[in-house]
């Protein structure tokens, strides 16, 4: 097709390569990997810190 490199595949591949440790085939397969993995880890730990804090809101306020 004339595609020889997908940017989207590369992102997954170096997000792969990350998460089993190969921190160089991740660089080489995107360099984008590693701030990706970070914003997805950031993302997650924020999502879990709203979730606890709205189960302690939920339980602190009185039903009516």
């Amino acid at each position: 097709m004339g595609i020889s490199w997908c940017p989207g595949c590369g992102l997954g591949h170096a997000i792969a390569y990350l998460l089993h440790g190969d921190i160089r085939n991740s660089f080489h397969s995107h360099w984008l990997g590693i701030p990706a993995l970070l914003m997805i880890i950031y993302r997650i730990v924020d999502l879990i810190k709203q979730r606890i804090f709205d189960l302690k809101f939920a339980v602190l306020q009185p039903r009516v």
